[in-house]
């Protein structure tokens, strides 16, 4: 909030809370004391005069809390000051406010005191609750700033493991796509031109990650297109793709690299394995207000292989970053012939594109 608005509604709080106060009391006169009636307009302009009073002695006991630092003291420590500031300032708002009712009604109200304790009771007491609110407010104030400073270094914190766990996906999958342009150069040097095309939109869509959390599911799906066609070069008839997408999925996002990691994993460590090769399929569809994501591949975990353990830390790992608790993906065997990769999203809870400065 600008410092101009803070002031304008620092006014507007002072004018009508002291304004309504006056006005309570003159309304309480003129309720509870009828002979007094008659005389109200000089009693409009004694409340109202006190109330102006109020604004400017507030305003100067204001300036000295904050000149002397009390905001920033604990309330433990400021609440002894606070008491005797309230008594010193009612004080003094009686002894002006005084005047004013000799102004206007004479001596007569003063041949008697017995009305200055109560007088000086309730100033004081006003003055109290007021210091109490602008503190209030104050503290209220630091916490929620306080909140939003700790939310910012989350994200912070966040942006970098995002980061630092796309710099460890890049490298491993270069090195994957650069180890089989090798294989093909030797076996057909035609096709390997082909793969090199199709090498640099999958390089060029790797360098993404650093630059943005989420894409759509369309986007993703386009260069998992581009690899298995990448990969269909070097498998020929013994890699089967099927792709089966629900239209009002592709709009929705996810982490980049996500569901190409799962599908290269799913080829190199299931069906590059098997001599007659394999299917890999790639689905999507919203059930029960989640975003459901298979990749099913032909092959078999084995307790024994650790190949996909980076991948897969790495792929939950910015799932938790991105979703909390909420989103998860699941590595299973499905069946007797095939494994089974879920990406579960609530659709509830979708993140816009959000670049990583």
């Amino acid at each position: 909030m600008s410092i101009g608005k803070r002031a304008t509604i620092y006014g507007l709080c002072q004018v009508l809370g002291w304004g309504t106060y006056a006005a309570a009391n003159l309304l309480f006169l003129i309720i509870f004391a009828p002979a007094m009636s008659p005389l109200w307009r000089r009693y409009a302009a004694v409340f109202g005069s006190a109330a102006v009073i109020a604004i400017l002695s507030t305003h100067l006991y204001r300036f000295h809390i904050k000149r002397r630092g009390w905001l920033l003291l604990t309330p433990l420590r400021a609440f002894p000051r606070v008491i005797a500031a309230s008594v010193v300032l009612g004080f003094l708002i009686t002894v002006q406010v005084s005047i004013v009712w000799l102004l206007f009604f004479g001596t007569g109200p003063f041949r008697r005191l017995d009305w200055l304790p109560g007088v000086l009771l309730q100033w004081t007491s006003s003055v109290f609750i007021w210091t109490v609110l602008y503190f209030g407010i104050h503290y209220f104030e630091q916490y929620r700033l306080a909140e939003l400073e700790k939310l910012q270094i989350e994200v912070v914190a966040k942006e970098a493991q995002l980061q630092r766990l796309v710099s460890q996906i890049n490298p491993h999958f270069i090195f994957n796509c650069l180890n089989s342009l090798r294989a093909l150069i030797l076996e057909d040097p035609a096709r390997a031109q082909t793969m090199v095309t199709e090498l640099s939109e999958l390089l060029r869509y790797s360098l993404q990650p650093g630059r943005t959390a989420t894409v759509s599911l369309g986007d993703e799906l386009a260069i998992v297109d581009t690899y298995l066609q990448l990969e269909a070069i070097r498998f020929e008839e013994r890699l089967i793709v099927k792709i089966d997408t629900a239209p009002e999925t592709l709009s929705m996002q996810l982490p980049p690299m996500l569901l190409q990691s799962l599908v290269e994993n799913g080829v190199r460590h299931g069906i590059e394995k098997l001599p007659q090769g394999g299917e890999i399929r790639v689905t999507s569809k919203i059930s029960q207000d989640t975003l459901k994501i298979t990749v099913v591949n032909s092959g078999q975990l084995s307790d024994g292989s650790n190949s996909t353990k980076l991948g897969l830390a790495n792929a939950r790992e910015r799932l938790r970053l991105l979703y909390g608790g909420a989103a998860s993906l699941v590595l299973t065997n499905h069946g007797a012939d095939s494994v089974l990769a879920e990406i579960s999203i609530p659709a509830d809870s979708q993140i816009t594109r959000s670049h990583l400065q």
